[in-house]
């Protein structure tokens, strides 16, 4: 997957907060993010938009800095746990050709 520019970043910030990016695109996403200050910014004043000033509103506090981690943080357990899936499911896949595999080959002897 190709790297995405910083206009690919912001059209996907709102995907990201609604946790609608596949596996490579929140990887990719949060590369992009980690490296480059503007989308970080964005991203950050997408944040506030978004939550802070609900809970402000609600008379809640709001410290925008912890949100953001917490946000990253999460973000990035679940890319974690969505490789590790992919992972498992892999050798699922792997485990169940080769078993046919087996099976073909024994019945092949079998047969002869």
């Amino acid at each position: 997957m190709e790297k995405p520019d910083c206009k690919t970043i912001e059209r996907e910030i709102e995907s990201f907060f609604d946790d609608d990016l596949d596996t490579d695109e929140l990887d990719a996403f949060l590369v992009h993010i980690d490296s480059c200050k503007d989308c970080r910014e964005e991203l950050t004043i997408r944040l506030l938009i978004r939550i802070g000033l609900k809970r402000l509103e609600d008379g809640r506090n709001f410290n925008l800095g912890d949100e953001f981690g917490r946000l990253m943080k999460t973000a990035r357990s679940r890319l974690v746990r969505r490789k590790r899936l992919h992972r498992i499911a892999g050798y699922g896949v792997g485990t169940v050709i080769l078993g046919i595999l087996t099976v073909a080959v024994i019945s092949w002897f079998v047969l002869l």
